[in-house]
């Protein structure tokens, strides 16, 4: 029962195009998760987010951005320049990191017709960074009513508001669920659903997952086995091939701290007073992000998850040429370093063309702490 209810969800992101291309209303596409979606949902429209998983390789968008840049970047750039989101009438880029700003350069330079905005997201948490943050919102808002000729109230803010609140919360209870064992749900399979969450089909995916919790909670898991608990932070990663390297040799990945997981839906916003001010609050209260400046309240969030999940090892990855992750690498795994939890770090492309190298380098980690180990 709990496997089909997975399917039947993680389906939806399967056939995602197909469905969407079916929705008659206006889709924008967006890379980052401090996309405040809301305020698209707010305008009539639906926000997607942009994978890039279809294009592991970017020769075209190499031509037009150094290719010693972020493959997550380019492979969603690759997939504007052939075509693969044509049916979207635009996108939102959040200035997270200095190849999104080019990013965004390019892409309005290659697509003038479309609409597309760049948000400006500050690195510091402060009363003037959020005043700054909520006027960046305004902007987006009236670049919007703009260039479609709509209308964004308080009130259908609050509604989008309400609507995303409930993909957080039903997702949160399904983590809380992961934590206390009682949903047998491996890391691969929550990363798959975390970004069906993400593809715009959102109101088919809160009634689907509503359904999985309750097969969950009628049949709570019952397998004793203790198994060697892993979680995974870092950059943007949707590399199952890894995460099912931990699975079939005994161990878990019990928690995702990246954004194909809970950096997506950590929190609520504020369903009371100014919704833009709620919003601004929400995205930049999170600040869990590499990019943002406090190291201190990112290692403080990951140690808590570490303690919440009873986590033995940390799983860190980054994508080449990510210069955030990359220096906060060093500063993670000496804190956790500090408290007695291994970290196993692997630098990736889109793809993993030397699987067999990881496997190995990762069995011998997992040996070296777990002792004997079989496939199971």
């Amino acid at each position: 029962m709990i496997e089909s209810r997975l399917k039947d969800i993680t389906s939806l992101y399967e056939q995602r195009r197909q469905l969407l291309e079916n929705v008659d209303k206006p889709k924008i596409g967006w890379l980052s998760i401090s996309t405040p979606e809301e305020i698209i949902y707010a305008a009539g429209m639906i926000p997607y987010r942009i994978t890039g998983e279809t294009r592991p390789n970017f020769p075209k968008a190499s031509a037009s951005m150094h290719r010693n840049l972020c493959p997550y970047v380019l492979s969603c750039y690759e997939e504007a320049l052939d075509g693969v989101h044509a049916f979207a009438s635009g996108a939102v880029i959040v200035n997270a990191c200095d190849t999104r700003r080019r990013l965004y350069d390019v892409w309005k330079y290659h697509e003038q017709s479309k609409f597309l905005h760049m948000l400006d997201l500050p690195k510091v948490v402060n009363p003037d960074s959020k005043r700054y943050f909520k006027m960046q919102l305004k902007q987006l808002v009236a670049a919007m009513e703009k260039h479609f000729q709509c209308r964004i109230t308080d009130d259908s803010l609050h509604e989008a508001i309400r609507f995303c609140n409930e993909t957080r919360t039903l997702l949160g209870e399904l983590y809380e669920l992961r934590k206390k064992g009682t949903a047998r749900i491996s890391g691969s399979q929550a990363i798959r659903l975390v970004k069906t969450g993400m593809a715009g089909l959102r109101e088919e995916f809160n009634q689907r997952l509503s359904r999985l919790l309750s097969a969950i909670k009628d049949n709570p898991s019952c397998d004793a086995e203790k198994k060697y608990r892993v979680l995974l932070c870092g950059s943007y990663f949707d590399l199952t091939n890894i995460t099912e390297i931990y699975e079939a040799y005994g161990a878990e990945i019990v928690c995702e701290d990246v954004s194909t997981g809970i950096k997506y839906f950590e929190g609520q916003v504020d369903e009371k007073g100014d919704p833009l001010e709620a919003l601004a609050d929400h995205y930049l209260e999170k600040a869990t992000c590499a990019r943002m400046a406090d190291s201190e309240k990112r290692f403080k969030h990951l140690e808590d998850l570490v303690e919440q999940y009873a986590v033995q090892s940390v799983l860190y990855f980054t994508l080449k040429f990510c210069d955030n992750n990359l220096l906060d690498y060093p500063f993670i795994r000496k804190k956790f370093n500090e408290r007695g939890i291994p970290v196993f770090f692997i630098e990736g492309e889109r793809s993993i063309e030397n699987i067999e190298q990881v496997k190995t380098r990762l069995l011998a980690f997992l040996e070296s702490q777990m002792g004997y180990m079989h496939a199971v």
